[in-house]
C-alpha cells in the first residue's frame, strides 16, 4: 500500500514538473484543437491509472521497463499539449527520461550512504520514503535549472533534420540503457548478467556515436571556415567600394576646381608670368594621389596589398618587396587575400613595436612553374615569444590560416632565427597551364 501511495505522489509531482517545463515552450502560441488536447489528456490519465495498478498485477522484474514506457508516454503527451513540434518532442522525451534516471541513480546512492545496510532496500518503508523524497527533490532541481537558467524560461526549438536528430538522441538512449542496467544490477542480483551485457553494448555504441559526432563536428568546422572566408571577402569588397567612393569624390572635387585653376594659369600666361605659372602647375600636381601600384589583376587583392604597403610607409616600416600575382591563378583570390592579409598584418604589428631603425620587412610573392611561393620575414623582439603568447589566438589566428592553406593543398611553415621571424607558404598547382 505504501508503494502505491509513494508512486502516485511521485507521479503527480512529475506531472507538475513536466507542465512547468513545457509551459510557454514555443515561440508562437498555436491554438490547439480540442480533440487533440482531449486525446493527450486521456493519455496522461491512462498513464496514471496504469501506474496505480502496476504493483498489483505486474511482475517486479518487469516494472522498470513499464515505467520507462509510461514515462515516455507522459512526457510526449505533455509536450504535445503545449504545442512542441513532434521531432523536438521526441528528443526532449528521451533527454528528460535520461535526466530522471540520473536523479533515480543519485537518489539510490545518496539514500544508501545515509542509511544502514539493514534497511537499504525499497521494501523498507523508511528507505522508500527517503529515496522517493530525494529523487523528487533532485528532479525539481534539474527541471528548474534547465528551464530557468540554461534555457532562460523558454524551451528552445532544436530545428534539426531527422538524421542529426536520431544521432543526437542515440546518446541519451544508450545512457538510459546503462542507467537501467545499473539500477537493475543494484536491486536484483539475478539480472546481473543481463545488465552487464546491456552496459557493455551501450558503451561500445556510445563510442561509435562519438565517431559520428566527430565527423559532424569536422563538417561544421569546414563550414565555419567557409563562413569566415566569405566574411573576410565581404569586408575586403566593402573596403574597395569605400575607396572607390572616396576616389570618385576626389575626382568630382578636382573637376570642380579645374575651371578656376585653368583661369588662374591663363591669367599668369597672359601677363607673361611663365615662371609663376609653372610653379602653380607643380603645386597643383602635388594634390593628386600617386597611382595605385599593380601587384595583382584582381581588384580586391591588389587593393589589399597596396593598403598594407601604404600602412607600412605610414608607420616608418621599411618594406622590401618583390610581388607579382598572375591573372592565371585558379585558386580563389579571396583565400589568398585572407592569408596574405593576416601574415602581413602580423609582420606589421611585430615591426611597429620595435625602434624605428629596426623596422624592416621582406615580402616575396613569386611563381615557380605552376606553384605560388609566399615568403615574409620581419625583425621582432624575441622576448615576445614568452610575453605575448595570447596573440596566438587573436583574430583569425595562424592555426586557422594553416587550416585554410591545407584545404587548398598547400604547406605552411614558420620559424625564427635570432631576432628574425620567417613565414613560408607554398601553394601547389594553383596556375592554369598556358595553351600551346
Amino acid at each position: 500500500m505504501l508503494n502505491i501511495i509513494l508512486r502516485n505522489i511521485s507521479l503527480l509531482a512529475y506531472i507538475a514538473l513536466l507542465y512547468y517545463f513545457f509551459s510557454n515552450g514555443t515561440n508562437q502560441r498555436i491554438r490547439t484543437k480540442c480533440t487533440s488536447k482531449f486525446i493527450w489528456l486521456t493519455m496522461i490519465l491512462s498513464v496514471m491509472i496504469i501506474s496505480l495498478f502496476t504493483d498489483a498485477f505486474v511482475d517486479t522484474a518487469t516494472i522498470p521497463f513499464i515505467n520507462l514506457i509510461l514515462s515516455f508516454t507522459l512526457i510526449f503527451s505533455m509536450a504535445r499539449i503545449h504545442n512542441v513540434a513532434y521531432l523536438d518532442t521526441l528528443i526532449w522525451s528521451i533527454l528528460l527520461i535520461a535526466a530522471t534516471l540520473i536523479c533515480e541513480w543519485l537518489s539510490l546512492n545518496i539514500t544508501k550512504l545515509i542509511t544502514t545496510n539493514e534497511i537499504a532496500s525499497y521494501s523498507n518503508p523508511k528507505f522508500a520514503i527517503l529515496g522517493t523524497s530525494i529523487s523528487t527533490l533532485l528532479g525539481i532541481a534539474v527541471f528548474v535549472l534547465l528551464k530557468s537558467s540554461l534555457f532562460k524560461g523558454r524551451i528552445p526549438s532544436l530545428s534539426l533534420n531527422i538524421s542529426t536528430a536520431l544521432l543526437l538522441i542515440s546518446i541519451p538512449i544508450l545512457s538510459i540503457v546503462i542507467l537501467v542496467g545499473v539500477l537493475i544490477r543494484g536491486e536484483n542480483i539475478s539480472n546481473q548478467n543481463i545488465s552487464e551485457t546491456a552496459i557493455t553494448s551501450s558503451v561500445i555504441l556510445l563510442n561509435i556515436c562519438v565517431i559520428f559526432l566527430y565527423k559532424i563536428t569536422v563538417d561544421h568546422q569546414h563550414q565555419l571556415y567557409k563562413i569566415t572566408l566569405s566574411k573576410n571577402a565581404l569586408i575586403a569588397e566593402r573596403r574597395l567600394l569605400d575607396e572607390v567612393k572616396k576616389n570618385r569624390t576626389n575626382v568630382l572635387k578636382l573637376k570642380h576646381d579645374l575651371k578656376n585653376q585653368y583661369l588662374v594659369i591663363l591669367g599668369l600666361i597672359n601677363n607673361n608670368k611663365t615662371h609663376e605659372a609653372k610653379n602653380y602647375i607643380k603645386n597643383s600636381l602635388q594634390i593628386l594621389e600617386p597611382p595605385l601600384s599593380m601587384y595583382a589583376t584582381d581588384g580586391v587583392l591588389n587593393y589589399l596589398l597596396s593598403d598594407k604597403l601604404n600602412r607600412a610607409k605610414e608607420k616608418n616600416i621599411e618594406v622590401c618587396h618583390q610581388i607579382f600575382i598572375s591573372k592565371h591563378l585558379k585558386i580563389d583570390n579571396d583565400i589568398l587575400a585572407i592569408v596574405l592579409g593576416n601574415i602581413i598584418d602580423n609582420a606589421l604589428e611585430a615591426s611597429n613595436r620595435l625602434e624605428k631603425k629596426r623596422r624592416q620587412i621582406n615580402v616575396t610573392i613569386k611563381q615557380f612553374q605552376n606553384d605560388l611561393i609566399i615568403e615574409v620575414s620581419n625583425n621582432f623582439n624575441s622576448e615576445e615569444l614568452i610575453t605575448r603568447q595570447s596573440r596566438k589566438t587573436a583574430a583569425l589566428g595562424m592555426k586557422n590560416i594553416d587550416g585554410l592553406i591545407a584545404d587548398v593543398g598547400g604547406i605552411y611553415r614558420h620559424w625564427h632565427e635570432n631576432d628574425r621571424y620567417y613565414v613560408s607558404i607554398v601553394l601547389f598547382n594553383v596556375y592554369h597551364k598556358k595553351k600551346t
